[in-house]
């Protein structure tokens, strides 16, 4: 006698474990479980679960086999299945307890079920005959992955381990802020007479530093130019360095949604006066890790 396939329950999903994945299954003994905990992983007496859910948009269907996408998830998925028959395909989201939480989308068209999944989230995805009829149903997963859930695809993404904006290229957009530092001779160094700041972004931290001059810490309120005032009239003797950090996090909405590549400034001070400007850019949703601007 033919044996239900292997990825009949719930519990024993076949995993989807490469981007375009495709399998043949025979759905001529596969069942749809009144409790979908019983039997377990390994074919043993469990229970817990609800009913397996046999309706799609108000079709009937059954004989189903089970498929999980990778574990928290993000990106896009191309679904089909064909058959003799018609088949449906219905994705779902389950929790940490392994409960189906909701159904995203189903389908019992001939044309690929074609979804964004977003959120780090676990899916698993439901096939079965129309009608309750079984037989080969051939099945094709295109996975296409979002790892860091910006909802930009990783073969588009030009940052795919960095969260960014589309139009940035999946990237998160880099500060444009201009300094412009002023001064005057000093003996054995220079005299700060004033550093303003232009396209500073609201909400963005602005820190200036020099040795035995003190730091001024000060968060942008509006946009446009940022004037820094407490290091005025301040002495910076030859051999130190004024520096200039300005970052901004997450802002929730709009280009800085998540953050900004922010902008590193260095004066190395001379005692014929201030050395050429150094520029480097800091590590987006860190304070003042350095790398190289692209």
């Amino acid at each position: 006698m033919a044996a239900p396939p292997p990825n009949d329950p719930y519990l024993a999903s076949s995993p989807i474990d490469r981007a375009e994945f495709t399998t043949t299954v025979d759905t001529t003994e596969a069942t749809t479980q009144p409790d979908l905990f019983n039997p377990s992983r390994d074919g043993l007496p469990l229970g817990g679960g609800t009913t397996e859910n046999t309706a799609c948009k108000g079709t009937i269907f059954g004989k189903t086999v089970w498929y999980d996408l990778p574990p928290k998830f993000s990106g896009g998925v191309e679904l089909s299945a064909t058959a003799a028959f018609p088949v449906a395909v219905a994705v779902y989201e389950w929790n940490d307890a392994s409960q189906i939480t909701r159904m995203v989308d189903c389908t019992t068209a001939a044309e690929p079920l074609r979804l964004v999944l977003a959120g780090k989230r676990n899916y698993t995805i439901q096939v079965g005959g129309v009608g309750a009829v079984g037989g080969a149903i051939a099945f094709k997963a295109d996975v296409f992955f979002d790892k860091d859930d910006d909802g930009v695809l990783d073969e588009l993404d030009k940052c795919p381990d960095v969260p960014g904006v589309e139009r940035f290229g999946g990237c998160a957009p880099e500060l444009k802020v201009a300094p412009s530092l002023s001064w005057t001779p000093a003996g054995g160094g220079i005299e700060i007479s004033r550093l303003a700041i232009e396209r500073v972004p609201k909400g963005a931290r602005v820190v200036v530093k020099c040795k035995g001059c003190g730091s001024q810490v000060v968060t942008a309120k509006k946009t446009g130019r940022l004037v820094l005032t407490k290091l005025a009239g301040k002495t910076v003797r030859a051999g130190s360095n004024i520096e200039l950090r300005v970052t901004l996090g997450r802002t929730g909405r709009g280009d800085y949604q998540f953050g900004a590549t922010g902008s590193y400034f260095k004066w190395p001070v001379k005692s014929s006066g201030l050395g050429a400007r150094q520029t480097r850019c800091i590590q987006v949703g860190t304070a003042s890790k350095l790398e190289s601007c692209k």
